[in-house]
């Protein structure tokens, strides 16, 4: 090595501490056939904790990349403070968590591994406290611990009461040097490396060991593969390297590093002072003992320079490295490159740019174009590397020019980092930031941000999309969708309320199409560490529906309760196992009592000859049979009422009955009604007696029709009958004229007594409407008509009852018949389609036939005798008839009602 070479070799350490200082942080990218999670704390030192530059580093740090290559599993690290870790294991965003210590507690809900370390806890008290041995000597101390400390429950049952929680280990200690807590309870490695950090340990003692832990690994409750793979893991790695590891960190000073990073330099630029004093005593003495003793302590020196340079170099994460200005020649290499490579230092000594051949094929050519044209400059960059196992790793490469006195470049050097977990977790962060926008622009309600001084900074998709505002509008003036009559009472409480406290409130917004709809509008503060207010966030849901269903609510109430008033029924709600009653205002209006909260003693106004009869009622209830009775109601003022009572039980969670539910009617009116009834019923048997007499007149008076008007017919068609029979007894054969005289004649016998039947039947109610009513009247009818036939008919019933009067009803029945008697004889059809409905206020009955259909003439012709019975059979009823008709396309009859009395 030249004088040159070794100039700049004296100045690396420098050199490498502050090119280290400002590596930049990249995002991680190469993702795994699979990958577990894994979560600890971030400030455990030597297990894990940040250097300076924030990178995770220590035993489980080493531990987890070891695993890795055994099992090929990508171990995704999350460090964060310790009650974070626990609640984020908990709520199942993470598979593993490390550096844990079993406890009953944790036990509920996770699976621990085999302890794989011991760590001791101790007290730690500032030197010139006196007397602190045990957790006894605590009492009255402010003490530190942790959050999620396993050791907390055990000092509160020591009588240890005042405990100050902190997030981590760091806060703890930083709490300590500024005075704020003088006694803490921390594992011990990690203290000591905080103390010496913040160089306060001279100002603490510890005691002796208060806990002895064994820190484990754990998984989820159940998750019985996981466990699996992470015990057999760590067992596969071989127990060498993993001695090695804790060599590495439990085998030197903590805060000897430290030193280095902050003396180093100093050191260098004392040792070349003391070299030029050197010098200058040794050129007044004898200048050539001088310049020899010089040369050697500039030797000496920049051999202890090139040892603190290499152990430095050697020990960070970083890989290091240092080549001709040409990369003709390797000068050094830390051995962290192959940790981070996965190939030898030999391979790169032997081909400085052997490495070229480990870049990604994807970033290989934009590398090589940056050392081509960046070369004197330096350069930064991120590209891929596939290690030998092929797995793919980015790293973060500096590269810069070490220049001589004259500017000239002479040396290459350059920094390396893996950066793969970083840009991880800077990818999982915009992922998550990107899942975190997408529900907030896709869940229905509008959410907003505001500044403290009230300027709006954020608004989601939801409120553009309601109000149609672009963004640049909904940023300048958010308050002009507010409603104008909102607008001073949203300000006013706003101005009141910016002391930080929640609120919310009700508001109306304006809509893209102009249309206002009510808002419920929640606010939250954000604050500082400081206790300001740096934010403001809220809500606003659309409440619009819910106000008017709370209005018809309301409105339903008042009608329900007018309702009651109206019809005398109120309902009520009572405990069977004792208490109040509940009841409705007309429920209190039935007993005369003015309306309050409950009654207490209805037994009391209960008539007391009835109070057995609703004592068994109630008991009755309880047993889960119905409520039902009747008794009297005695009211204050001293009047009595029979009142109504119905309802059923309520059951709970075992089947018994607790609660009843029913409503109670006063029934006065009808009790005297009824007795009214009675007082008449002499009257309505001698009416009955009366209608019996007309009904055996109205007998006779059918009897005597029939005989006379058919007895004569039925006698002269015997007699044409007879004769018939008596010639074809003789053998004489009537000639063709005669016969056909002789049916005819028989024929008109025939038709003279179907008009008189028919037109005694006319006369006669018909039974069916009686029993079944003209609806299902109609439908009996159709399907007499049907089975007589043989003509399909399709009956389509209304949706409600007609309600029709009798003499309508009868009216409208007749009607069909005739018409289904027209339809038989005349229509020529094979089908019927009949239609009763309530339209527009009248009423309808149609019959549609699929027959030849009626000519205008046949209307009123002399086959239109039937047709105008129909008409007036309508009209009597106050209704009309419309016949409408095409030859070949059937027949329609529609009956219309127009003022039915509904």
């Amino acid at each position: 090595m030249d004088f040159a070479e070794t100039r700049a070799m004296h100045r690396l350490p420098i050199l490498v501490l502050a090119i280290v200082s400002i590596a930049a942080v990249a995002q991680a990218a190469g993702q795994k056939p699979r990958t577990i999670r894994v979560v600890m704390d971030n400030a455990d030192a030597p297990y894990v904790f940040r250097s300076d530059k924030g990178r995770l580093q220590g035993v489980l740090i080493d531990q987890w990349q070891a695993w890795e290559r055994k099992t090929g599993i990508k171990a995704e690290i999350h460090a964060m403070d310790w009650g974070k870790a626990m609640q984020g294991m908990r709520a199942g965003e993470f598979d593993v968590i490390d550096c844990i210590v079993e406890t009953p507690e944790r036990r509920a809900y996770l699976d621990f591994t085999k302890e794989y370390a011991e760590v001791e806890a101790s007290i730690f008290f500032r030197d010139d406290i006196a007397g602190v041995t045990d957790l006894a000597s605590l009492r009255g101390f402010p003490v530190g611990v942790k959050v999620g400390d396993q050791h907390i429950d055990k000092l509160r049952q020591n009588g240890v009461t005042t405990l100050v929680q902190f997030r981590n280990n760091s806060e703890i200690v930083e709490a300590a040097k500024q005075h704020k807590i003088n006694v803490f309870l921390s594992d011990a490695p990690s203290a000591f490396y905080l103390l010496n950090k913040m160089g306060i340990a001279a100002d603490f003692r510890r005691s002796a060991p208060i806990f002895r832990d064994q820190l484990r690994r754990a998984v989820r409750k159940g998750d019985t593969a996981m466990l699996r793979t992470v015990s057999e893991g760590f067992a596969a790695i071989d127990p060498d390297e993993l001695r090695q590891i804790d060599q590495k960190w439990f085998g030197r000073v903590i805060n000897s590093y430290l030193d280095l990073n902050r003396y180093g330099r100093y050191l260098g630029y004392a040792g070349y002072v003391a070299g030029m004093a050197l010098v200058l005593i040794a050129a007044l003495a004898v200048w050539n003992r001088t310049l020899t003793r010089k040369i050697m302590q500039r030797t000496e020196a920049l051999a202890e320079s090139e040892e603190r340079f290499r152990q430095i170099a050697e020990n960070i994460q970083e890989v290091f490295w240092l080549t001709t200005a040409n990369f003709s020649k390797s000068l050094y290499i830390s051995s962290a490159y192959e940790a981070v490579w996965g190939r030898s230092r030999k391979s790169l000594y032997q081909d400085p740019l052997s490495f070229i051949a480990a870049i990604h094929l994807e970033d290989r050519s934009r590398v090589l174009e940056a050392i081509d044209r960046d070369r004197e400059r330096g350069f930064e960059l991120e590209y891929r590397v596939v290690r030998p196992d092929g797995a793919i790793r980015w790293i973060s490469d500096r590269r810069f020019p070490i220049r001589d006195k004259a500017a000239s470049v002479y040396r290459i050097a350059g920094i390396a980092e893996d950066i793969t977990e970083r840009k991880l977790a800077r990818e999982a962060v915009e992922r998550a930031e990107d899942r975190s926008r997408l529900i907030i622009d896709t869940i229905p309600a509008m959410v907003w941000s505001l500044r403290s001084d009230g300027v709006v900074d954020f608004v989601n998709q939801r409120w553009l999309d309601y109000t149609g505002l672009s963004l640049e509008e909904a940023l300048e003036n958010p308050n002009s969708i507010v409603h104008p009559d909102d607008l001073p009472r949203v300000m006013e409480k706003w101005v009141q309320e910016r002391n930080g406290r929640s609120s919310e409130d009700e508001m109306r917004f304006r809509r893209a199409d102009g249309q206002y709809r009510w808002f419920l509008v929640r606010t939250v503060p954000l604050f500082d560490e400081h206790g300001n207010i740096v934010n403001w966030y809220g809500t606003s849901t659309d409440i619009e529906d819910h106000k008017r269903a709370e209005e018809r609510l309301k409105r339903s109430e008042r009608e329900l309760a007018e309702a009651q008033r109206i019809s005398h029924v109120g309902h009520w709600e009572r405990n069977l196992d004792g208490g109040a009653i509940i009841c409705s205002e007309e429920t209190y209006r039935i007993f005369g009592l003015p309306p309050q909260d409950a009654i207490r003693n209805l037994e009391q106004l209960i008539h007391p000859e009835d109070r057995a009869l609703h004592a068994a009622a109630i008991a009755g209830a309880l047993h889960g049979e119905p409520f039902d009775v009747e008794y009297r109601v005695v009211r204050p003022d001293g009047e009595i009422r029979f009142v109504h009572s119905q309802g059923s039980a309520i059951v709970d969670q075992t089947g018994r009955p607790h609660r009843a539910f029913g409503a109670v009617q006063d029934v006065t009116e009808i009790k005297r009604a009824e007795e009214k009834l009675k007082a008449t019923s002499e009257q309505l048997r001698a009416l009955s007696a009366r209608v019996q007499l007309a009904r055996e007149e109205e007998g006779i008076r059918i009897a005597r029709e029939i005989h006379d008007e058919l007895g004569a017919p039925l006698t002269s068609l015997r007699w044409e009958l007879e004769g018939i029979k008596a010639l074809s007894e003789r053998g004489e054969v009537l000639r063709a004229a005669d016969l056909k005289q002789r049916l005819e004649a028989m024929f008109g016998l025939i038709d003279t007594m179907v008009n008189i039947v028919r037109g005694i039947a006319s006369d006669l109610r018909p039974v069916v409407l009686d029993i079944l009513g003209l609806e299902e009247g109609i439908e009996w009818q159709a399907q007499q008509f049907r089975e007589r036939t043989g003509i399909a008919v399709d009956y389509q019933p209304p949706e409600n009852a007609v309600g029709l009067t009798a003499e309508q009803s009868i009216a409208v029945f007749r009607i069909f018949q005739e018409a289904l008697t027209n339809i038989l004889r005349h229509a020529g059809a094979t089908r019927v389609v009949v239609t009763m409905a309530r339209e527009g206020g009248a009423f309808f009955l149609r019959v549609k036939d699929n027959g030849k259909g009626i000519r205008e003439e046949q209307k009123y012709g002399q086959l239109s005798i039937g047709l105008l019975g129909m008409r007036e059979r309508a009209h009597l009823i106050g209704g009309e008839i419309d016949i409408r008709g095409n030859e070949g396309e059937g027949t329609t009859v529609t009956v219309m009602l127009p003022n039915p009395g509904w």
